[in-house]
């Protein structure tokens, strides 16, 4: 049975865009495309990042295209399916709706970066996720919290790619570029939200 793979992209950066449109706290939020990937067990994920720029702290929400899950099994329970899996998140994918600021993102972030970034699914108790992201090639472990609704895992958690993940290289390069647009300020914490559903 055909099934789609959603896999964790923690894909966390400072991807605050350089674009001008700053009325909305939150700018809008575009449908995120599903990403397909063929492998046993299937699931059906939605990945989304979110960045904040400007004192006023508005979001710029986004995802990546490219997200590979392995060793995920199939026993029936959610959180024992998705223990020790691991996923790797190709950043060069990164995808915002918007093709400028996604170049520059590239270029001024992501390839100040060491590597993809990649992981796994640490524990899955009472609510908190233990998730181990390598990102800049430096590994953490983080907390995030997590639900399940029927076949459906919500996660939701936080990284900060200074504190976390020593970034400060990329986030001053991508800062830089858009100092004036970001109204001098651009956050290094980057909200991370992911529905997993198993098909």
């Amino acid at each position: 049975m055909k099934k789609s793979i959603l896999a964790l992209a923690l894909a966390t950066t400072v991807f605050v865009g350089c674009k001008k449109e700053e009325a909305k706290k939150t700018e809008d939020q575009t449908q995120l495309e599903e990403v397909k990937i063929s492998e046993k067990v299937h699931y059906l994920h939605k990945l989304e990042w979110i960045a904040y720029k400007t004192p006023d702290k508005i979001g710029v929400p986004g995802t990546f295209n490219d997200i590979e899950l392995s060793g995920a099994k199939d026993s029936g329970n959610i959180e024992q399916d998705i223990k020790d899996a691991t996923f790797k998140v190709v950043t060069s994918t990164v995808n915002s709706k918007d093709s400028a600021r996604d170049e520059k993102l590239l270029n001024s972030f992501f390839k100040l970066m060491a590597g993809d970034i990649t992981g796994k699914f640490v524990d899955f108790k009472d609510g908190k996720a233990t998730i181990e992201i390598t990102m800049n090639g430096v590994t953490k472990q983080k907390e995030f919290t997590y639900t399940i609704i029927g076949d459906t895992m919500v996660l939701k958690g936080a990284v900060d790619i200074i504190a976390d993940f020593n970034g400060s290289a990329a986030f001053n390069s991508i800062h830089e570029l858009c100092k004036d647009l970001h109204a001098g300020k651009t956050w290094t914490e980057v909200d991370i939200n992911v529905e997993i559903t198993k098909q």
